[in-house]
């Protein structure tokens, strides 16, 4: 990994701010001493680094230490997801002084795929078993992939008991007990990142009412 290097003088914005891409990546602020003060993650690096030096809003607190920056040092990423990873491993092995939390903001999460007659279906669970699919950052992303994936794969309809509004639902939705296995192995190759099977059910889940769209792309 190669950081790209903006220099700027103490207190001022970095000369070369405004040459960052507006890319995905990881930036990390120096002193002058060379000291590491902070490690952080953006979607634009250009413009959330230049954002330090506008109006900090519920970030003031940050204020003293833009004061101390002299060099701020950036690395693109191909994606938002990627820039998490990094800063959450950079940050997992060492922490610095203006960085509250060792790991980053988002917490590592699992999905766990269930085949079995009484409780088929999808869940995310903070601690992993053998065969679950992760880890992903982001619950929240986590849980809107989760609910996509039931939308287009209603494996959670295809159970052996269901009685009264749930079988309504599963013959709604084409679900049985007969295509359990099969759904379940098309949830296993979405999560496994088999760029077909993903295209498929992304195309199906935008050919649904939009009110009834949730993100099914994974994190």
């Amino acid at each position: 990994m190669q950081w790209a290097r903006t220099v700027g003088s103490q207190g001022t914005p970095p000369v070369r701010a405004a040459d960052l891409p507006q890319a995905p990546g990881v930036y990390r602020f120096r002193d002058r001493a060379g000291r590491v003060l902070y490690i952080g993650r953006a979607v634009s690096l250009r413009r959330r680094v230049l954002s330090y030096w506008g109006d900090l809003g519920d970030r003031a607190h940050l204020a003293p230490m833009v004061a101390r920056i002299a060099r701020v040092e950036a690395v693109t990423c191909d994606s938002a997801h990627e820039a998490a990873w990094l800063e959450r491993n950079l940050l997992e092995h060492r922490r610095p002084p203006w960085n509250r939390t060792p790991g980053g903001q988002e917490a590592e999460v699992w999905i766990r795929l269930s085949a079995s007659p009484r409780r088929p279906g999808l869940t995310m669970v903070r601690r992993p078993a053998a065969g679950d699919f992760g880890p992903y950052l982001g619950g929240q992303k986590v849980r809107d992939a989760v609910s996509g994936l039931g939308r287009v794969l209603p494996l959670g309809y295809a159970g052996d008991a269901r009685a009264g509004t749930e079988r309504d639902m599963a013959r709604v939705r084409g679900a049985s007990p007969a295509a359990r296995s099969g759904l379940a192995r098309a949830i296993a190759a979405v999560l496994d990142r088999d760029s077909g099977a993903a295209q498929v059910r992304w195309q199906k889940l935008n050919q649904l009412p939009e009110s009834s769209r949730s993100s099914a792309s994974m994190p």
